[in-house]
């Protein structure tokens, strides 16, 4: 197991170049299944979720059979049951992993592969081809707008010639890259980016190239980096309005997003009642604050001052971590699973932790940059799931910072 060593309460500051989209990637590899190797993928993000991806890929195209071992490591190896139906008309489901932030249930999934006409057996799936390509739309009624479910929907519809329509469709814009890249390849796709989709389908994906997104998880603890250490930190984005939601959320932490010419930093502002009241921040479905974003922000409060109520609605384990928070010296109380207090400004200190998962394993490191004295954090294998090149980006904007491994 790899650890981290940092030296916190150094200042930092730089350009911060963003990686392509992890959970745009992660789909696109299991839709290359549809363009029988005609896909060409850029600005892939070179992590371990996306060599896992790319391992159970390459044994379904050879197997069909998902390799145990891989696919309980990555929640992600749920994505290639839409492909293995539409092309095969058969499936097996795999024991996912990910991460441990609580129940994730497959039933959204079981909703879009019944609406096609499968049936479902214990853990093997079987679409028959006079049910998959029948004449009549079919219409998907997500149960909740889920981001994988909602993916699998696309996938699968994209090689059914009659009319599928997905409606409380996730919104992300990382469903929105498979999409268009579904689109490159000749599927008729209408209402990406919001809550009802249209899709008619082709009988055979053309070869097409698609360019990924930055990774706006990624984005956001840039962001907070910049917010914690004046500004200092930056980075370029494309399409900055598509954050609007998000860059609001920082308004509560009395900092402004500064974006010019694509160059996007943090500054500080002061608001004179802030004192007085505490900020709640909730989590919700695309484009409200992301879950994800979480994790970090969180730790942003601990050096704010006032109050801050995080309401997670999605996760029960998610705020767990913040145990982990409480050993560096931060004020805060654990409400019940879904709810936390935090009481800022903290001073925080040095400690010896373990990362949990991705998100929180990126918060606690942020929270160890911020902390006087030397901290430790243990199980980084967390952090290469999700991010890439972490301690050389870190140690071009100054951080002290070095791995074992």
């Amino acid at each position: 197991m790899s650890r981290l060593i940092i030296h916190g309460g150094k200042q930092l500051h730089g350009a911060w170049p963003l990686s392509g989209n992890k959970n745009e990637a992660l789909p696109l590899i299991s839709a290359s299944l549809l363009f029988g190797g005609g896909l060409t993928i850029k600005n892939i993000p070179d992590i371990t979720d996306v060599r896992v991806m790319m391992k159970i890929r390459d044994a379904l195209e050879s197997t069909r059979k998902f390799p145990s071992q891989l696919s309980s490591h990555i929640r992600g190896s749920l994505l290639f049951i839409g492909p293995l139906l539409a092309l095969h008309g058969r499936a097996t489901i795999p024991r996912s992993g990910g991460d441990k932030i609580g129940l994730r249930s497959i039933d959204t999934h079981l909703e879009v592969f019944k609406a096609f006409g499968a049936k479902i057996k214990t853990d093997h799936i079987v679409l028959p081809k006079n049910e998959y390509q029948k004449s009549e739309p079919i219409i998907i009624w997500l149960s909740e707008p889920s981001v994988t479910a909602t993916e699998n929907a696309l996938l699968l519809a994209s090689l059914r010639t009659k009319e599928t329509i997905i409606k409380n469709a996730a919104s992300e814009p990382h469903v929105v890259g498979l999409g268009r890249a579904l689109e490159s390849g000749g599927v008729n796709i209408e209402g990406l980016g919001t809550n009802f989709i249209r899709i008619k389908g082709v009988k055979k994906l053309v070869p097409t190239e698609h360019i990924i997104g930055e990774d706006f998880m990624e984005l956001c603890s840039v962001l907070i980096l910049s917010a914690l250490f004046g500004g200092r930190v930056s980075t370029k984005i494309q399409n900055p309005e598509q954050y609007e939601k998000i860059f609001e959320a920082f308004r509560k932490f009395e900092r402004n997003i500064i974006c010019k010419d694509g160059i996007i930093t943090v500054a500080t502002h002061e608001d004179k009642e802030k004192s007085t009241r505490i900020e709640e921040i909730s989590d919700g479905p695309w484009p409200s604050f992301p879950s994800d974003f979480m994790s970090p922000m969180i730790v942003l409060a601990t050096q704010c001052r006032g109050q801050y109520l995080f309401h997670e609605k999605m996760f029960e384990s998610r705020l767990y971590f913040t145990d982990k928070l409480k050993s560096f010296g931060a004020q805060l109380v654990l409400c019940d699973p879904h709810r936390v207090l935090i009481a800022g400004p903290s001073k925080l200190k040095g400690t010896h932790i373990e990362s949990p998962d991705i998100r929180a394993g990126m918060a606690l490191l942020i929270a160890a940059l911020v902390a006087n004295g030397e901290s430790i954090i243990e199980n980084v294998e967390q952090l290469d799931r999700g991010y890439e090149n972490l301690v050389t980006k870190l140690r071009n904007i100054g951080a002290d910072i070095t791995r074992e491994d």
